[in-house]
């Protein structure tokens, strides 16, 4: 399977307002993405606080965004969870509705809270793959989901014609380089604070949270990997900023640094409180 795309990704938040989401606002991001030139768009994702949203939600948020991006980038909708059955519903609805489309694809964790063994995963991608049939990202995030897929494991998924990348968010250099080396797919940075290292051992891109706010900037890093000395410098004037925003859960941060751009309202859904001070 092809990848979906190279460079940079943004892990788009979801605007809420009034509880409700915020179509216009959704819009108007989606458009400053577009206008700063990002590569693709990840929707309904960690960052767009997807557990919170109820599956009508996103099935309404699903279409308004594939009619507002009309394939001017690809798209990666997370579908992930942890029950098989709703996610190949999901994943089937995205498939009806871009099904003109060429360049969407979808995005799937690791199971959460019923950790999987290495051969449960092994199968629960294939099983989601085979059934969905779009372009999958296989997404290693071993903080949220309590499992990490070993390079050996992803090897395996990554077999299937389905597979169309892995989003690598160990946090493990050594790990992630084995995955660079041994997946039959694209590798793509699941963490901004890593993003240059994961560029120098052939990550195709990254799936960012930081491209929210600086699509430019973070695009630039991308962009002088082949220029050592200058996306060193870059990468290091950038870190500060890509540190905030993991101070505190994501996408709280992330949310309060565009509130303060006046590009959002800064409301998210429970147990994501925008006010951090403790009772």
């Amino acid at each position: 399977m092809k990848k979906l795309f190279s460079g940079v990704c943004t892990a788009l938040v979801t605007p809420f307002k009034h509880g409700k989401v915020d179509f216009d606002t959704l819009a108007k991001l989606i458009e400053r993405q577009i206008v700063n030139g990002i590569d693709a768009l990840c929707i309904l994702g960690t960052t767009g606080e997807a557990p919170t949203l109820s599956f009508d939600e996103k099935c309404d948020i699903i279409k308004f965004t594939n009619a507002v991006i009309n394939e001017r980038v690809p798209i990666i909708y997370g579908i992930g969870g942890n029950n098989p059955t709703e996610i190949i519903k999901l994943g089937k609805f995205v498939a009806e509705t871009c099904e003109e489309c060429s360049n969407v694809g979808v995005l799937v964790s690791a199971p959460y809270y019923n950790k999987c063994t290495q051969y449960g995963a092994v199968l629960y991608f294939r099983k989601i793959a085979n059934i969905v049939k779009l372009p999958l990202i296989i997404y290693n995030v071993p903080a949220r989901t309590g499992v990490n897929l070993t390079s050996e494991t992803i090897e395996r998924i990554s077999r299937n014609k389905y597979i169309a990348g892995i989003k690598e968010a160990s946090g493990n250099m050594e790990q992630i380089a084995e995955v660079v080396r041994t997946a039959h797919t694209a590798v793509y940075s699941g963490d901004d604070t890593m993003s240059l290292p994961c560029y120098a051992v052939g990550c195709s891109g990254i799936i960012s949270v930081a491209s929210n706010a600086k699509p430019h900037d973070v695009r630039k890093v991308w962009r002088l990997r082949d220029k050592p000395s200058a996306a060193r410098k870059m990468y290091l004037q950038q870190l500060p900023f890509y540190k905030s925003l993991f101070t505190q859960v994501n996408p709280i941060p992330i949310k309060c640094v565009l509130a303060d751009m006046g590009l959002i309202i800064n409301e998210l859904r429970l147990p994501l409180t925008a006010d951090s001070n403790s009772i």
